[in-house]
C-alpha cells in the first residue's frame, strides 16, 4: 500500500492526488464548515467539471455562513448531505486514491492508493451518503426544522438536540412541540419517522 503524508487536510488542495482529480471527489468532513481555501478548491473542481459530493454533520445546517456556502456550492452543481455523525476526515479521488486524516490534526492526512483500501473507504462513504439528508433546504427556517426532525428520527433527546444546534432546551422543546403538532405525531420519534417516510427530508428509511 502506498502511503505518504500530505500537508493538506483531507479534501483540500495538496500535493499529488487532489490536484489531479478529473472525475469525482467524494469526501466526509466531520469538523464542520470548510475554510476559505477548501471552499475555493471545491468550487474550482466543479468549474472543471468534476463531480463533488460532500458529507457533513447535521450541526452545520444551523450555521448561516455554511448555508450560504452550501447554496453557492449547489448552484455550481455540487452535492451535500448531512448525517448525525462522521468518522475521521476522508476524501476519495476518482475512485483510485484517497486522503485519510489519522493521528494528530497537525500531522496531515495520509495518501492511500491501495485499491482494496480505497474501495472500502468509497463503500463506507457511499453507504453513509445513502443514509444522509440533502442540504441545503430552501430557507434557514427549513434547515432548522430539518435538523431537528433528523435528530428526532435518531432518537436524540431535547438536551442533545439543543446542544448540537446551539439553542436553549426551552427553545428546542418549543420547536419539537410545533413539529409534532404539524405532523399529528403521537411521539417525538414518530415525528421524525413520519417526516422521513413522507420524503420531507430527502431520505426514506429502509423498511
Amino acid at each position: 500500500m502506498a502511503e505518504k503524508p500530505s500537508g493538506a487536510g483531507a479534501g483540500t488542495p495538496g500535493p499529488g492526488v487532489p490536484r489531479e482529480c478529473r472525475v469525482e471527489m467524494f469526501a466526509a468532513r466531520p469538523t464542520g464548515p470548510p475554510d476559505g481555501e477548501t471552499a475555493r478548491h471545491d468550487l474550482a473542481l466543479l468549474d472543471r467539471g468534476v463531480r463533488v459530493r460532500l458529507l457533513y454533520p447535521h450541526s452545520v445546517r444551523t450555521d448561516p455562513a455554511f448555508l450560504g456556502y452550501a447554496r453557492m456550492f449547489a448552484d455550481a452543481g455540487g452535492e451535500i448531505r448531512t448525517v448525525d455523525r462522521l468518522p475521521a476526515p476522508v476524501a476519495v479521488f476518482d475512485r483510485s486514491a484517497a486522503l485519510l486524516s489519522v493521528g494528530p490534526p497537525d500531522g496531515g492526512p495520509v495518501e492511500i492508493t491501495a485499491a482494496p483500501v480505497v474501495d472500502q473507504l468509497l463503500w463506507t462513504l457511499a453507504y453513509t451518503w445513502d443514509h444522509g439528508w440533502r442540504c441545503p433546504c430552501d430557507s434557514e427556517q427549513e434547515e432548522l426544522r430539518s435538523a431537528i426532525l433528523m435528530m428526532l428520527a435518531n432518537g436524540d433527546k431535547d438536551e442533545t438536540i439543543a446542544r448540537r444546534l446551539g439553542m436553549s432546551v426551552r427553545t428546542c422543546r418549543r420547536h419539537v412541540a410545533s413539529i409534532m403538532a404539524e405532523l399529528n405525531a403521537a411521539s417525538r420519534f414518530q415525528a421524525g419517522l413520519l417526516a422521513a417516510r413522507g420524503g420531507l427530508l430527502g431520505y426514506t428509511p429502509h423498511p
